[in-house]
Parts: structure tokens; sequence; C-alpha cells
């Protein structure tokens, strides 16, 4: 590889880093209900993005609820898809073979929030799994926090 190469490839590199914005925390999964975290949020835009490693059979739906709370008041609410379209995909690979499922990786969900004001936020996040799969394992759906 030349270095213009070399320079270019690391140039891409950073600035796909910072267009995914720094990873400020996360919020654990490994079955469906309700988990939170505190975390130290700026003020402005929130990127919410998922870590999963799934499998189902059947149909099934995997989103999350999601509330930040500062000093005991809701700020801000948002609902995710997990297993909807994503901006960014990263190590993703999706398996369908009839009825059987798997999806793995992390990816940017099309959603998110605005902070008014910097500070430690509660992010409560319930991660509901619907549409009535004949089985379903949830190794990780981790809910990632990004800014």
């Amino acid at each position: 590889m030349t270095g213009f190469a070399k320079g270019s490839l690391a140039t891409l590199l950073a600035l796909l880093l910072v267009a995914c914005g720094r990873n400020v925390g996360s919020v654990p999964f490994t079955r469906a209900g309700t988990n939170s975290a505190t975390l130290p949020l700026a003020a402005g835009k929130v990127a919410f993005w998922t870590d999963i490693d799934v499998a189902y059979e059947g149909t099934a739906t995997l989103g999350y609820e999601i509330e930040l709370s500062q000093a005991g008041r809701r700020v801000a609410t948002a609902s995710c898809d997990a297993l909807g379209k994503k901006s960014v995909e990263l190590g993703w690979v999706s398996i369908e073979r009839m009825d059987f499922h798997s999806h793995r990786g992390t990816g940017k969900m099309l959603c998110g929030a605005t902070l008014a004001s910097a500070g430690p936020t509660v992010v409560q996040a319930v991660l509901i799994l619907g549409g009535h799969p004949l089985s379903a394992t949830i190794n990780r759906a981790d809910l990632v926090v990004k800014q």
C-alpha cells in the first residue's frame, strides 16, 4: 500500500469514527425487560445503537422504548427498532433460513434524542420482543449510547 493510500485509509477511518460519535455507555440486556444506566451526557444530539446477538424462529420484532431523565425529570424519549434499517452497520451478519433468523453485530438505529442541557442522565430502556416467535434466544441486545 502506498503512503497516499495508507493516509487516505486512516483519514476515512477517523472520519467514520467521528461521524459515529463517542461511545458514552450502554444499557445491557440478555432478555426482554427493563434496565437502566446513569451516563454523563452532553447537551445536544444523542444517538442510539444496538449491539445484538439474537436468534429466533418465526416472526419477531425487537425494539427499545427509551426514556432519558435528568434530576428526576423526563427530558426525552425515543422508540428504536433493533432489527430495522440502520444508518451504519459494523460487523453485521444476518442469517435467514426458512423460519430461522439470526442477527449479530452493531448498528446505528434510525432514532435519537436531543438534550437541552448536560449532566448525569438516567437512560431507562425497555427491550421488547414482539411478533410471537416460536422460539427466541437473546445472547446480547445492548443499547449503546453515543454522542
